[in-house]
């Protein structure tokens, strides 16, 4: 399920509130600049996509070994 992030762009927490003319909502991590609010979504989203990858290369290795399961059962059972 993991994978999924890979399809998805990640989003600050919306608001109704903005700054001036910032990008992301002042009510999302009012302490911080906007400055500060762009390098944490960055640094979350580079967290995102490592993990997203992990998930991808472990759904590749489960269905790998699925397969590999799957077929070697399916192979004996037919040789009996």
């Amino acid at each position: 399920m993991g994978a999924i992030i890979l399809l998805t762009p990640l989003e600050p927490p919306a608001s109704s509130t903005h700054d001036d003319n910032d990008d992301l909502p002042a009510a999302w991590l009012p302490e911080k600049t906007n400055a500060e609010r762009q390098e944490i979504v960055q640094r979350m989203r580079e967290t995102e996509m490592k993990w997203a990858n992990r998930c991808l290369v472990a759904l590749f290795v489960l269905t790998l070994v699925g397969l590999t399961v799957g077929l070697t059962t399916w192979a004996v059972l037919r040789r009996t």
